[in-house]
């Protein structure tokens, strides 16, 4: 393993001797940069992701060069947030324009983690490990490229090669500088204070909440609320009874323990954390919602093997979106073709990974209801969708069947005269309760409803099992009325 993984230090012949939007003087700098702010965000983040490449690459010893990253890296934080934020709402099928604040946020990341990796490289080629120097610019380093995968997370796309090898080689270096636990200054943080171990523990923790069935609102949720349990995980050299583990020599994010070959790991276990959240006592979680904390209970006690094997298929599947389709189409019986086609990637009898096929619909998203049809032969199956990976211009998904007795029924709270569609999934065994899949915006745990299905019953929604803003999924109790 390289000793210092930095940037090849700037020559005569590729490095620059003067910054062109601004002064390299410490004091002429910090006075220039707030007049960024006035200005357009995507004018003011072109100007300072320019700076700070031209920084990286100027010919000043490192102690210079921090304290000028020092200057900028609260500003760029800030453009940060406010790209990121416009990438929260993002339809699947953005145009280019529209992933222009992504691009952006990845470049202002990109070049403030290169202009720490050259100050951490003189360190070390200097041999200058001990004191809080080197532990600075590693953590500011991590953060810079924890941030650009966060974003990918966000907005559903795969990381470039070797993003994630050069993470774990930085926490590697601070390793074997043993500086990964030194504690700096960082007001970004909820304390003020954080760690090269800190900030890789975080993104460990984003990473293996399988954020690919998570939606942007609920990742945004989960990344500030990580921000207080980065004390949680522990990395150890040692699997014991780890659940995760994470190969320092792949370009890869954390896999079950069971994964991959043996390799330079390091492993770390996410029970304790999910045990406190179950518990409330981890900090933060009661500030999550409900079907948000069940996720994280259910993906950090344990990777889940997959039920169903699956096997490589061409075919296409007819589609139709929403609750309300899903309803019809189970209501008719019929084999009428629906509006929407994909192609299957593969296929097993608890779902499929499909790849949309034409423009992509706002309505595709993580956690909504679809019906399926395959035009060779077969009826309408509901099926709900479980992760969206965008991979311009193309779009893929996975989805899970829901049950052959899955049943379009209405239902609406007493009093209320319109029903409402919903889907009803009956007790698999007799000491099951039935579930119900309704509006996720217009019912919630302890409503009571009047259930119309051939004949009106009474019932009440009972313990929230999954779901998302669109859709709601409850145990049901039925009542006298």
């Amino acid at each position: 393993m390289e000793k210092a993984w930095t940037l090849p230090p700037p020559s005569p012949t590729n490095g620059l001797t003067r910054l062109s939007v601004a002064s390299a003087r410490p004091r002429r700098l910090q006075s220039w940069l707030p007049l960024l702010r006035p200005r357009p965000l995507p004018e003011s983040a072109e100007v300072l992701a320019r700076l700070l490449d031209e920084l990286a690459r100027l010919r000043i010893d490192h102690r210079r060069r921090y304290q000028l990253l020092e200057l900028c890296r609260p500003h760029a934080g800030v453009l940060i947030e406010r790209l990121q934020s416009q990438c929260l709402n993002l339809p699947l099928a953005s145009p280019e324009s529209g992933l222009q604040a992504a691009a952006l946020a990845h470049r202002l990341g990109e070049h403030l983690a290169r202009g720490y990796q050259q100050v951490a490289g003189s360190l070390l080629r200097r041999q200058q490990t001990a004191g809080t120097a080197l532990a600075s610019a590693l953590q500011r380093a991590c953060d810079a490229l924890a941030q650009r995968l966060y974003l990918h997370f966000l907005l559903a796309t795969a990381p470039e090669p070797e993003l994630w090898a050069r993470l774990h080689r930085l926490y590697a270096v601070a390793e074997q500088a043993a500086v990964e636990k030194v504690v700096v200054g960082d007001d970004s943080t909820p304390d003020g204070t954080a760690s090269t171990h800190r900030v890789y523990a975080r993104l460990l923790l984003l990473a293996s909440a399988q954020p690919n069935q998570l939606s942007p609102p609920s990742l945004l949720a989960l990344r500030r609320a990580s921000a207080h349990w980065v004390t949680w995980p522990e990395l150890s050299t040692q699997p014991g009874d780890a659940l995760f583990l994470i190969d320092l020599d792949r370009d890869a994010p954390p896999r079950p323990v069971s994964a991959g070959p043996a390799g330079c790991r390091r492993y770390f276990d996410t029970r304790p954390l999910a045990t406190a959240l179950g518990e409330d006592r981890a900090g933060q979680g009661g500030l999550l919602s409900e079907p948000l904390l069940q996720h994280l209970r259910w993906a950090w006690f344990g990777p889940r093997q997959r039920q169903f094997a699956r096997r490589p298929d061409t075919g296409e599947l007819l589609l139709c979106l929403g609750l309300s389709s899903v309803h019809d189409q189970l209501g008719r019986h019929t084999d009428e073709d629906g509006p929407h086609r994909a192609r299957c990637i593969d296929s097993g009898a608890g779902g499929h990974c499909l790849q949309w096929l034409g423009r992509v619909p706002e309505t595709l998203r993580t956690g909504g209801l679809l019906a399926l049809r395959d035009p060779r032969g077969g009826g309408w199956r509901a099926a709900q969708i479980r992760w969206v990976r965008r991979a311009p211009p193309r779009v893929r998904f996975g989805v899970e069947l829901l049950p052959e007795s899955t049943r379009a029924v209405r239902v609406s709270h007493h009093g209320e005269a319109a029903p409402e569609p919903a889907l009803l999934l009956p007790a698999p065994t007799a000491i099951d309760s039935a579930t119900l899949l309704v509006d996720g915006a217009r019912y919630r745990s302890g409503a009571c409803v009047t259930l119309w299905d051939q004949t009106p019953r009474h019932a009440c929604l009972g313990l929230r099992l999954a779901g998302s803003s669109e859709v709601g999924h409850y145990t049901l109790r039925e009542t006298a009325g």
